[in-house]
């Protein structure tokens, strides 16, 4: 009989694959990444919103104010200084103090001028004031 000696003996390590434990945990972070949101933005209450479509105002009625980028300006399709500006402007608000006033000014126009002419256009007793865009 053979002695056999414990420490000559060869033991295989045991090993952990690490790899597909991995692969799944970032599988299952990604889903929940994912899910997350829809998750919190679904709602329990489904609300019927009603249709509306915008109407542009009629031209006719309105006091229109235009400024281009050049800061020339015009009132009703009439071009006026800046000095001519609140005297023409108040006396048109005088005459139609209801109407609308549509200021339409370029987009490359400094802000500060626009907001200068709706101060002096609510200064002179507008009682509405909008500022046309385009339509999207």
């Amino acid at each position: 009989m053979r002695k056999r000696s414990i420490t000559s003996e060869k033991t295989e390590e045991a090993n952990i694959m690490i790899t597909p434990l991995a692969d799944v945990s970032f599988t299952i972070l990604i889903t929940l990444m994912v899910l997350t949101p829809v998750i919190m933005l679904s709602s329990k209450l489904h609300v019927n919103l009603p249709e509306a479509t915008t109407v542009e105002p009629s031209t006719e009625q309105n006091i229109s104010i235009t400024i281009t980028s050049d800061n020339e300006i015009s009132i009703n399709n009439e071009l006026v200084t800046t000095k001519q500006l609140a005297n023409i402007l108040k006396e048109t608000i005088r005459q139609n103090p209801d109407n609308l006033v549509l200021i339409r000014s370029d987009k490359e126009l400094e802000t500060g001028t626009v907001m200068n002419i709706i101060a002096l256009a609510k200064k002179l007793g507008a009682r509405s004031i909008s500022i046309a865009t385009i339509q999207r």
